[in-house]
């Protein structure tokens, strides 16, 4: 058998081609498409990592000023104490007698004014936590979480006591004809999501009722669901409003 030399060269020159071809148009796009999805996964693990940094060097930032605050309390308790016991032996070895009545006042006067002085330092703590809770929870809010409270708003509703079922299915009984409850959540809903919160809303309420679906950013994650006069609360916004309240009312 003779070795055609032409047919060999013209072979290897093709072969020599198509791994030219194959290393242009198949293997480089696979690799620089391998090489980009891996720096993406890079950039979106280095974002998370650094947003959890980021959350968690606020939470001892607000630890740090609550035990500052807490300092500042005990040492202005301390200084007025002191100031109080000062005045108090100073007067009562002076005018003992004269002043037995004023010693009362001058004890309630100052009580009064201690009390006023941690009710506004508690107060501002209070303000300042609820302020920068509010900031971290819209850094850490996402359209997943919202579907989460979602979730758990269903759970919510499926096991809701027999007088709140009440109190809702005359609510829903109350409003106009062709009225519709409305669900008003911080991210847009699936709409698998939707037509649950609706089913739900309609078994708890015990009547067939149209829901109107709407977004407000406001509420930081979660939903709020209005139906009449009853409203079912199932947010970051409104829970940590409720704190607030809380707080307030306790001083």
């Amino acid at each position: 058998m003779q070795l055609d030399w032409t047919t060999f060269i013209l072979e290897i020159l093709n072969f020599l081609v198509l791994i030219w071809i194959l290393q242009r148009f198949l293997y480089r796009p696979v690799l620089d498409l391998l090489t980009a999805r891996q720096q993406k996964i890079s950039d979106v693990t280095a974002q998370a990592q650094k947003m959890h940094d980021e959350a968690e060097a606020l939470r001892l930032q607000y630890e740090s000023r609550l035990a500052d605050w807490r300092q500042e309390r005990e040492n202005s308790r301390r200084q007025l104490t002191e100031e109080l016991a000062l005045l108090k032996t100073q007067e009562m070895a002076n005018i003992k007698q004269a002043l037995a009545g004023e010693e009362e006042k001058l004890r309630v006067r100052n009580a009064t004014l201690l009390a006023a002085r941690e009710a506004e330092l508690l107060r501002s703590a209070t303000g300042q936590a609820y302020d920068e809770a509010a900031a971290m929870l819209k850094r850490l809010a996402s359209k997943a979480l919202t579907e989460r409270i979602a979730g758990l708003f269903l759970e919510d509703l499926a096991a809701l006591p027999e007088n709140e079922r009440g109190a809702l299915s005359k609510a829903g009984k109350a409003l106009p004809e062709n009225a519709a409850i409305t669900v008003v959540s911080a991210h847009p809903l699936d709409t698998s999501t939707r037509s649950a919160i609706e089913a739900a809303l309609n078994a708890a309420a015990g009547q067939t009722l149209q829901a109107a679906f709407a977004e407000d950013p406001a509420l930081i994650a979660g939903l709020r669901a209005v139906v009449g006069e009853c409203q079912l609360h199932a947010n970051l916004a409104d829970e940590l409003a409720f704190f607030k309240r809380q707080a307030d009312h306790a001083r």
